[in-house]
């Protein structure tokens, strides 16, 4: 058993102090993670790399068929019938898109009449230097496919910040401004997806983690039509609109030592009855990270309502469950130093990165070395 938490403890990291203890308010869940025969997943064939991951990676079903997508500089899918063999690796196209812009595939959402759903985050070059890629500012796209995401059209941006607002004296060696690294689910009445990303924006108070909706009446052109959350309401456009963050900044994300939560990764918990977050929580502007932390929420529409996030691995035990990553060929150091892209996947037939129960695998950069058992308030983790 590697590590167990029961949401009593409180936490010092950072210099910040995370407790889940929420005073008067509901008791929280509690989890056990504990070690599990390895899952890697397939990764990208991209630039010199054949297993690389590089952000969130969505899944869904098809029958009996489960789907995965990866991304490094672009998407690939593969397929089988769980998690644990998946194969036929194939870089998806994007039909009216370029193929050769640098997309990352990090949220899809299957309908009920199989159209698949997906949101891109895109980083252009030219941000700050002409022809370089680096810094950039992220911005995010929405995508559909009727064949399982192999292909691809592409419906638009829907998620900015203003192209006004960049640093490009930024001590980061990624971002100069924007708005990527993100996760959407749609709601249980089937009214809104619910994005939750970051914001690298040069101002201070809108750092960190952000949420926006999209009505799902309009899922076939939303572009325009998106509102970020701000000031306690969807009260911005999505398109270069301000955003109050969720989990604001905790120092200026622009300086060498920039410290913020970032790249959530979010499923409903069959077993909780509640949503479960899991994000990175960088010390620097590197994003070097501390650790990875977890929020709960029963309403993925109140982005006031998660609780505060609380380490859930970090130090040594973070790069303990990173072993075998390298073996593995997932290649990209930094995923594997920082164990950047956590995320909570189901393992049972249909489960998924977005829904999973009381026992499911906790991943980072693609790699599962540890199973997560959650407990309700009151009980005890096996």
């Amino acid at each position: 058993m590697i590590t167990v938490r029961n949401f009593g403890l409180v936490l010092f990291a950072c210099g910040t102090l995370f407790s889940a203890d929420q005073g008067s308010g509901p008791a929280l869940p509690a989890y056990v993670l504990r070690p599990a025969p390895r899952i890697a997943m397939p990764g990208v064939k991209e630039y010199k790399y054949q297993h690389a991951i590089d952000s969130n990676s969505p899944l869904h079903w098809d029958g009996d068929t489960l789907y995965l997508f990866n991304s490094f500089l672009h998407p690939w899918r593969t397929s089988g019938p769980d998690i644990r063999h998946l194969e036929n690796k194939t870089r998806v196209h994007l039909g009216n898109i370029d193929d050769q812009l640098y997309m990352w595939i990090e949220a899809t959402w299957k309908d009920d009449d199989g159209t698949l759903w997906g949101s891109f985050h895109h980083e252009p070059d030219g941000v700050c230097i002409s022809n370089e890629h680096l810094p950039t500012a992220p911005k995010i796209g929405w995508l559909r496919s009727q064949d399982n995401g192999e292909s691809w059209k592409d419906l638009g941006f829907i998620i900015m910040a203003s192209p006004c607002a960049v640093n490009c004296k930024s001590a980061s060696p990624w971002d100069a401004g924007g708005t990527g690294d993100f996760v959407f689910l749609l709601d249980h009445q089937k009214q809104y997806f619910y994005f939750y990303g970051t914001s690298y924006d040069p101002r201070f108070e809108e750092q960190g983690v952000w949420a926006a909706r999209m009505a799902y009446a309009d899922r076939n052109g939303p572009s325009g039509k998106v509102l970020k959350w701000y000031n306690g309401g969807w009260n911005e456009p999505a398109l270069w609109g301000h955003v109050t963050p969720v989990f604001p900044a905790s120092r200026d994300y622009h300086t060498k030592d920039g410290s913020m939560f970032w790249g959530p990764s979010i499923h409903w918990n069959t077993y909780l009855h509640t949503y479960v977050m899991v994000l990175n929580h960088a010390i620097n502007t590197h994003l070097d990270a501390d650790g990875i932390y977890i929020s709960f929420n029963p309403d993925i529409g109140d982005p006031a309502g998660w609780s505060k996030p609380v380490m859930l691995i970090g130090g040594p035990a973070m790069r303990q469950a990173m072993a075998g990553a390298e073996e593995a060929g997932l290649g990209l150091q930094d995923v594997l130093n920082n164990g950047w892209y956590p995320q909570i996947i189901g393992t049972a037939r249909g489960e998924t990165d977005k829904l999973a129960g009381r026992t499911a695998r906790f991943f980072m950069g693609g790699l599962s070395n540890l199973e997560i058992v959650f407990a309700k308030p009151g009980e005890k983790p096996e």
